[in-house]
């Protein structure tokens, strides 16, 4: 997942993309110019915007720019203007989240999941396989595709991540008695995967686990 952060403060941006970038993919930007040139050149899951550059209130004209790019792009807005008639003036401008700063890391990081979440498509399509989150069904070139019980849990939960998960994971996530589980298994199913949907659905990720872009 990637997100785009815009925020004038220098060394806010570099604290927050080094606590997030283990987990998402972090574009930081510190002017209203390069937030709207990365606005137009990527693809986000979360945009993350300050409410003032050099103390002039620009959220509104940035969540306008954002929404007109991509219409379901969910916006957290990130200010020291922490009243409640900020953060309903935030709202109005269209923001989807409100932070006021200061924040715990951990709280921005459920709020930038929750979002995700919440603007994530229902439906997922991957080289001519579709996948529904809502129903867990799956079809390959229009045909379903069905899939066995351990199977059909490996994938959904790797959709569920935002990040890698390691064999240990999988197992206890699988299985009843991972203890009685061999990594082995592991890649069996991760093999019996691919071969059913496609080779490049499931990435290795080495030496840590697998994963499933998005």
């Amino acid at each position: 997942m990637r997100i785009l952060i815009a925020d004038d403060e220098e060394e806010l941006l570099e604290l927050l993309k080094f606590s997030l970038q283990g987990e998402w993919i972090v574009d930081t930007v510190s002017t209203i110019e390069e937030a709207k040139a990365h606005l137009d050149a990527y693809h986000y899951q979360v945009v993350l915007l300050d409410r003032t550059f050099n103390g002039v209130d620009r959220v509104h004209e940035l969540i306008r720019y954002s929404k007109a790019k991509h219409p379901q792009l969910p916006v957290l807005v990130l200010s020291a203007l922490g009243s409640v008639d900020d953060k309903v003036q935030g709202f109005e401008f269209g923001a989807d989240d409100y932070l006021e700063k200061p924040f715990d890391i951990k709280e921005l990081w459920a709020r930038i999941s929750a979002l995700a979440r919440r603007f994530s498509p229902k439906i997922k399509h991957f080289e001519g396989i579709e996948i529904d989150l809502a129903t867990q069904s799956v079809l390959k070139e229009g045909i379903p595709i069905t899939l066995s019980k351990n199977e059909q849990t490996l994938l959904f939960y790797l959709l569920s991540r935002e990040s890698v998960a390691t064999r240990e994971e999988i197992m206890d996530a699988l299985y009843d008695n991972p203890q009685n589980v061999t990594q082995n298994a592991v890649d069996e199913l991760v093999a019996r995967l691919r071969k059913k949907l496609h080779p490049s659905l499931i990435k290795t990720i080495k030496t840590r686990g697998y994963l499933i872009e998005r």
